[in-house]
């Protein structure tokens, strides 16, 4: 019974601004309703959820929020693509490839590319050109392993990898959402890239037995990588 509200998403045509979803939640919540605001990944990684909270402090609304698992780890996983091993990387950045142009300090781009050798980009498949450079011009080798991922963990999933100086033509027409990895840490995708293995990955499966039925053999499809869609075109009585 729930009202379902979309304020879209970024390269959509109708998305509303941040200040508009804040306004929005803070409307509804002082109609008396309670608000679940549904987030992709974490909310307080790259996800404006601090932001939104913030708002409904100033607006005496009491607020939790429940942590999700970031894309910044879990899309990199469903590649088959850890962000730190023993042997290739002790550490990794999470980096977004958007700021704010009106902070009064922004990140050191430089400073990232010549220290932590394991990046995991957000937001940084519509200029991967660009973002790719930031990384080579302080002296990053361009023969580094890099990957896009995109739609991770969805059985559309879409990987482009090779080095920073073939990923934007490999990458070529990729669209958000997806996430960048650079680091040693790609090379591993070929030995534990374990999604697109699954039997079913990338077959879109229609169920149409009734749906009393049908809850079984989802589970089963989708645990081996199917896409389902249930329509049911029949009744038992």
């Amino acid at each position: 019974e729930a009202e379902r509200i979309c304020v879209g998403k970024h390269g959509t045509e109708h998305r509303l601004s941040q200040d508009e979803i804040s306004a929005l939640m803070v409307r509804k919540a002082r109609e008396g309703l309670l608000v679940a605001r549904l987030k992709g990944g974490d909310p307080f990684v790259f996800g404006r959820g601090g932001e939104e909270a913030q708002e409904l402090v100033k607006a005496g609304i009491p607020f939790e929020v429940v942590p999700g698992v970031s894309a910044g780890h879990a899309v990199p996983a469903y590649a088959g693509i850890p962000v730190t091993h023993r042997e290739f990387a002790s550490s990794v950045s999470f980096v977004t490839a958007h700021e704010d142009p009106t902070k009064e300090v922004s990140l050191d781009r430089t400073q990232i590319a010549a220290t932590t050798r394991n990046k995991v980009l957000f937001m940084g498949e519509t200029r991967i050109r660009e973002t790719i450079q930031e990384l080579i011009k302080p002296g990053r080798d361009a023969t580094t392993p890099a990957a896009v991922i995109r739609w991770g963990s969805l059985p559309n999933q879409l990987v482009a990898s090779g080095t920073l100086a073939d990923l934007a033509s490999r990458a070529e027409g990729f669209r958000p959402p997806a996430v960048i990895v650079v680091g040693d840490v790609v090379k591993l995708r070929d030995e534990l890239n374990w999604f697109e293995r699954l039997p079913l990955f990338g077959k879109r499966i229609v169920i149409t037995r009734a749906r009393d039925q049908a809850g079984i053999l989802r589970e089963a499809l989708e645990e081996l990588g199917a896409a389902v869609i249930e329509i049911p075109t029949i009744e038992i009585r």
